[in-house]
């Protein structure tokens, strides 16, 4: 029984420095999506924001906290959201003809901003998990 007990608190030591190393990765990662200097906005399958980086926040001038859980439709110009809302079913439906990169408009209070979208779908097997959108503001 006493062996049984060491090889469990080897395994559970082992595990342990397994999740310590898999958070130290994703961290890594996260300092590198939040300081990139190109804007990313990650959304749902739906196209509801669940992050985005410094970049994006610049661009937007619009808080993290106020964005999250928003849909991103609403940062588009009313007049091109049915377009976008149709380019964004394409995508989560993979449709191989579906555009990845595209122009619009982004408005909020005192912003109207020409930007260049692209997707990239966020892919698993049980279908699109999100989507990671890179946004570029143009002249």
């Amino acid at each position: 029984m006493a062996a049984d007990l060491e090889e469990l608190k080897a395994m559970w030591l082992h595990l342990r420095a397994h999740v310590d190393l898999l958070a130290s990765e994703r961290q890594q990662y996260l300092d590198v999506f939040e300081q990139a200097s190109e804007a990313y906005v990650v959304t749902d399958a739906d196209g509801t924001i669940v992050d985005l980086n410094g970049a994006a926040v610049d661009i937007l001038q619009r808080r993290k906290r106020y964005l999250r859980g928003k849909p991103l439709t609403v940062l588009v110009a009313l007049e091109q959201r049915a377009q976008f809302r149709s380019r964004l079913r394409a995508l989560r439906e993979r449709d191989p003809r579906a555009e990845r990169s595209w122009r619009t408009i982004f408005v909020a209070p005192e912003l109207r901003l020409d930007v260049e979208l692209t997707a990239r779908p966020i892919e698993r097997t049980a279908g699109i998990a999100g989507i990671c959108w890179r946004l570029e503001a143009l002249a």
